[in-house]
């Protein structure tokens, strides 16, 4: 024994690294945290390990061979793990553990609960080898197996690659060619650079975000109805090409609304927390979804930002890692003081909700317009006689004989009174509600009422309707201007109303959106000067009586330019939509631990929020709130957070996290490959100010990534932990289709806005869906929309679009940190024809066949748009044949041309053939189905 120990001792295993995952792989289950009997063996714990059992100890630090475990793990009579459990000790960890026991038994913490270590910082040795320091951490593995760099990858495939990771779409051959032609030693970081300032940038990365945070266009849950949350997808987008730093980013998502004077962006962003499924089902509990909507808040955030399955610690105290059921629970006080019902009421914006602008492009405007309001009230602040009052009887008036149309053709002529249908209004107008919206493109609904004034004065008046809606007063047209918004839906205008009686009509012309009829009618003077001070007003208030022409500012020189930001900012609130945002009660809601997690099961006294002790306290200043749980995981001082982000973006750009188990960081999850170079990203991502542009840009260029991705033979690491040759995997499912719109030329570049729904199977969402549901009906979308980015498709979260679900997107009820990366044969029969996919074919046989003048160049413009290159001599053989026989078999049976490509009326004449088109469709097809276009290498 002696011997043994000696050679042991020498030999001593890493507890953290080799044996802790052992013992919570094979013994945790029955000897772990949640053990029950307190006199039962432990094995977490030095401490409950040495303890005496009566007579004997798991380890015995007095006589460690004549430690109980030693003795039960070779005991061929009553041996543990017990003959019948799951999982058995191989020899191998029999002999670790043996070793292990014998060299002293200590315990050491879980490698990912220990903050994040400098000292393993590169040497000056190798940075003058690598300048990028990544690169330094993977040369020391690789070098250690006598090994190096695969070659770097041919420029094109870089452009390519760099390209597809960071926008989701490959270089355009404009671009792709200049990057080709630059010979500049710093050529490939100024392509990143450029990449990194695109607007796709933003778009692409906010994909991985809205998995991670399961985003979705509709509750989750039983009816599944429609919400309006889209304002904070297109938020993230923003977020992320304005290189919002991520400790802020975190935060605001948390804990917006509880900043000091907290703008429209940071509620924005609190959407995160009203991110959970929900529901209104008859007979549901509104105790019973107050525990359920909290428990999947502080489970997903326990996956996206720590790393860590939570699930358990509902129930009982984590099975493998150190979190008790108590402090689960006092996490989930964070969360349960948010003033949202528990149940949803099947309604599109259950409050709290926020008025805010449609996509991107209004917010940008309204951002503009909104400086540019701030600024000019500023500046008249000394100069506004603030008191002018207007003419008695301004601010009041009466409406009557509301009357609503059937739809009808857009351009019919106004209907007939008598087969107008009775409206109910106020004064103010009507709102029918997300339920009774305006018809299809190209139809109409008309509303007519009367007015009466008892003083000459401008009113407000905004309504419903796309950018062909009317607005006639006593049978004078009206100037109805439409906005730059692609999504239209309102309008907002000033109209100069006479003393007397009127008569008003409105055609509400179908948006491209689904959009609730609404009339409304309002004076900016319907507060007087008596009841508010001007410096009581709102700031539109302020503008809008300013503007006015027939108030008592009139004569003011700057009256016309009030009067146009006005109206500008008018038609832009008009477009406004709601997203859920989070608040918290006044009164905080009273947390219980809940035994066994039955709601109705409350134990104990009520518990304060709290968060897990294992990975640091809350800050000492930091309040118990939101706010302050969003303060402990970006301080300096926790272990997890910033290893977790570096990992899901590593996990992004090179096809596997350096943890390749990136949902658990945990005693249950795999080691990190590289775990000092793991370490030195997480402390130079907080040492940047937690600039995640800087990290990503820091991957991207360094000699890691820019590896060729070719199978080495000289290297037996079928997994790349090495990290011995570059990225390789097929691309997601919303990049498959980006990538077709755009090789085609039809990819719509709008961004934000209500999701959009392109081609779908009919019957999916009625089969899938409630009788009573509003989204068991699924109506394509009839105009451009339809060929925006992926990102922009509606997501019903029972029924995904078919080819999201067919290329492994999840459904988003929960966080999704990794996708799956299947190969079926029903995904080849998807590419080569579902309907998508032919139009994408088309447009781009379309293309080719206007763009490039011979069968040759053709083809190598083709294989440029989808693989970076031309093709190569086997494709371009294969290639030609298959165009010779589609042309062919396409000249023997016309009809078939015409039913892949048929005529479009309206259009200009085509300079080619549908036979033509038809033999280039089938070649676009194959194409964009092969290796060459689907892969990321």
């Amino acid at each position: 024994m002696p011997l043994l120990k000696a050679k042991v001792m020498a030999e001593k295993p890493d507890f953290a690294r080799e044996i802790l995952p052992i013992l919570s792989d094979k013994c945790f289950v029955c000897h772990g945290p949640d053990t029950k009997n307190e006199k039962e063996l432990r094995l977490d714990s030095r401490e409950a390990a040495t303890r005496d059992l009566g007579g004997y100890r798991a380890i015995d630090p007095s006589n460690l061979a004549a430690s109980e475990v030693l003795h039960r793990i070779h005991d061929s009579g009553d041996p543990m793990p017990p003959v019948d459990a799951d999982r058995q000790l191989t020899a191998a960890e029999k002999q670790l553990i043996e070793a292990w026991i014998l060299s002293g038994g200590d315990y050491a913490r879980h490698w990912a609960f220990l903050k994040p270590e400098r000292s393993s910082q590169p040497t000056e040795a190798e940075l003058q080898l690598h300048e990028n320091p990544i690169d330094a951490f993977v040369a020391r593995q690789l070098t250690s197996r006598d090994l190096s760099f695969a070659e770097e990858a041919p420029r094109h495939v870089l452009a390519r690659r760099a390209s597809l990771s960071l926008t989701g779409l490959p270089p355009d051959p404009v671009s792709l060619a200049r990057f080709l032609a630059d010979t500049r030693p710093d050529a490939y970081e100024r392509w990143v650079d450029q990449l990194l300032e695109h607007p796709a940038y933003g778009e692409h990365q906010a994909r991985y975000w809205l998995d991670a945070i399961r985003y979705g266009d509709t509750h989750g849950l039983h009816l599944d109805n429609r919400r309006g949350i889209y304002p904070f997808r297109d938020w993230v987008v923003r977020a992320f090409n304005n290189h919002l730093p991520f400790d802020q980013f975190i935060t605001w998502q948390l804990a917006g609304d509880l900043m000091e004077n907290a703008t429209m962006e940071q509620q924005i962003a609190t959407g995160f927390v009203r991110m959970n499924p929900s529901t209104a089902e008859g007979g549901a509990i509104a105790d019973e979804f107050q525990a359920k909507n909290n428990f999947d808040r502080v489970e997903t955030f326990g996956t996206v930002f720590l790393g860590m399955s939570m699930v358990c610690a509902r129930c009982h105290n984590h099975k493998y890692d150190p979190i008790s059921q108590q402090e689960y629970y006092e996490l989930m006080g964070f969360f349960n003081s948010t003033s949202e019902s528990p149940l949803d009421g099947n309604a599109y914006g259950y409050g709290p909700v926020l008025r805010v602008p449609e996509n991107q492009q209004s917010w940008d405007r309204w951002q503009t317009q909104s400086v540019a309001r701030s600024s000019l009230l500023t500046e008249l602040a000394q100069d506004i006689e603030v008191s002018r009052r207007p003419k008695q009887g301004i601010g009041s008036w009466e409406t009557s004989s509301w009357r609503l149309s059937a739809s009808q053709g857009i351009d019919n002529p106004q209907p007939n009174l008598d087969a107008m249908e009775e409206l109910k209004a106020d004064r103010h107008g009507f709102a029918a509600g997300d339920r009774q919206v305006l018809p299809e493109l190209g139809q109409a609904r008309w509303v007519y009422f009367e007015l009466d004034s008892p003083e000459t004065q401008t009113l407000w008046v905004t309504f419903s309707g796309g950018p062909d809606s009317e607005l006639l007063l006593d049978g004078n047209p009206v100037s109805v201007k439409t906005a730059q918004s692609a999504d239209l839906r309102n309008h907002s205008l000033s109209l100069l109303i006479a003393q007397g009686q009127h008569k008003v009509w409105i055609k509400m012309a179908a948006s491209e959106v689904p959009t609730e009829r609404r009339v409304s009618l309002g004076s900016a003077w319907e507060s007087g000067e008596t009841e508010l001070g001007w410096d009581q007003l709102d700031a539109a208030v302020k503008l809008k009586r300013l503007a006015d022409r027939l108030g008592p500012y009139a004569d003011h020189p700057r009256q016309q330019e009030a009067s146009s930001l006005a109206h500008a900012m008018a038609m832009e609130e008009a477009n406004f939509t709601t997203t859920l945002v989070a608040t918290d009660l006044k009164k905080p809601r009273s947390t219980r631990l809940l035994h066994r997690g039955e709601y109705d099961q409350p134990v104990g006294d009520p518990l304060n929020p709290g968060v897990l002790a294992i990975m640091g306290d809350l800050p000492s200043e930091a309040p118990k709130n939101r706010l302050g749980l969003a303060q402990w995981l970006t301080s300096g001082e926790h272990p997890l957070v910033a290893r977790v982000l570096v990992n899901q973006l590593w996990l992004r750009l090179f096809g596997e996290g350096l943890v390749r188990t990136p949902e658990d960081f945990g005693l249950q999850g795999q080691q990190p490959t590289h775990p000092e170079l793991l370490d030195w990203l997480a402390l130079k991502f907080q040492d940047s100010g937690w600039d995640f542009q800087e990290l990503t840009r820091l991957m991207v260029t360094s000699r890691t990534f820019r590896q060729s991705a070719a199978w080495r033979q000289d290297v037996s690491d079928p997994e790349n932990k090495l990290l011995a040759r570059g990225p390789s995997y097929r691309l997601d499912a919303e990049v498959l289709r980006d990538m077709g719109l755009w090789a085609g030329g039809i990819l719509d570049g709008h961004m934000g806005g209500e999701g959009v729904k392109p081609f779908q199977p009919a019957g999916m969402w009625l089969a899938m869906a409630h009788p009573a549901s509003n989204t068991k009906q699924y109506q394509q979308d009839l105009s451009g929309r339809v060929y925006r980015r992926s990102l922009y498709v509606y997501w019903k979260r029972t029924s995904p679009h078919p080819m999201m679900t067919l290329f492994d997107a999840p459904s988003r009820e929960t966080s999704c940190i990794r996708r799956s990366r299947t190969n079926t044969p029903l995904q080849s029969l998807g590419l080569l024809n579902e309907s998508q996919r032919l139009e994408m074919a088309r447009a781009l046989g379309s293309r080719l066949l206007k763009d490039r003048w011979t069968d040759e160049s053709r083809l190598d413009y083709l294989f440029t748009l989808l693989a970076s290159r031309t093709a190569q001599p086997a494709e371009r053989q294969a290639c030609l044949e298959l165009l010779q026989a589609s042309m062919d078999r396409y000249k023997e049976s016309p009809e078939d041309a015409l039913a892949l490509v048929p005529q479009q009326m309206g259009r200009d004449p085509q300079p080619f053939t549908a036979v033509e088109h038809a033999a280039w469709t089938q070649l676009a097809a194959t194409v964009m189905a092969s290796d060459a276009a689907i892969l990321l290498y």
